[in-house]
């Protein structure tokens, strides 16, 4: 009966160990050890209590504590937008917008919880709001779900990949409802496992090719 016990214990209480621990601890972001977090890992992003709204009144979502981007961008395609409200006119979707609010370098690192902030993201995850040369986002990256010569099809629930790993984002373009490419179709701010932030392998461009064909 002892045995059964302490395995039924052990069990629980792995059942019970946080995933937290094996996605996000020691990982990029994962600021807890910087001093300007207060030793907290998911306060930078977000809060229990007086989350965000965007300039709206609207609220942004995801318990956001983050002090939102207001950058215009330059796209892939040359022309500019503004970071959002996400009211038709925005460069990308919202969930773009939280990853950009670090990596345009405009919003500082330990802008939270209301804090102003003085520190500001470099090097290569420095991304900058000069959009041309990187892949297309947002309104730039409007998917065709049905498929065709050039790109995979979606599946019913928006997603690409061998197991559905990539999600396209839900946007209002000029009143019109699309499915595009954001950050986070590809990317994922909580560690997968995979280097860059990746929501799955691109070994031999096994990424690339869940959208493109080639």
């Amino acid at each position: 009966m002892k045995i059964r016990t302490l395995l039924l214990t052990g069990s629980l209480a792995l059942l019970a160990t946080p995933a937290l621990a094996q996605t996000m601890v020691g990982e990029a972001h994962d600021f807890s050890g910087t001093g300007w977090a207060g030793g907290e890992i998911c306060k930078p992003c977000h809060t229990p209590h007086n989350a965000l709204s965007d300039e709206t009144g609207s609220a942004v979502g995801w318990l956001w504590n983050h002090t939102l981007t207001t950058a215009v961008y330059t796209l892939y395609d040359g022309n500019t937008a503004g970071a959002g409200p996400d009211d038709g006119t925005a460069a990308f979707d919202k969930l773009s917008r939280l990853c950009m609010g670090c990596h345009d370098g405009t919003v500082a690192l330990d802008a939270f919880g209301g804090q102003t902030g003085s520190i500001f993201i470099t090097g290569g995850e420095l991304v900058g709001t000069d959009l041309s040369n990187d892949h297309p986002v947002g309104r730039t990256a409007v998917y065709p779900e049905q498929g065709d010569s050039h790109f995979q099809a979606a599946d019913a629930s928006h997603k690409l990949g061998p197991n559905g790993e990539l999600k396209l984002r839900e946007m209002n373009i000029d009143g019109t409802l699309d499915y595009v490419v954001g950050c986070m179709t590809c990317h994922t701010p909580h560690y997968k496992g995979f280097n860059d932030q990746l929501r799955m392998t691109n070994n031999t461009s096994a990424l690339c090719l869940s959208c493109h064909i080639k």
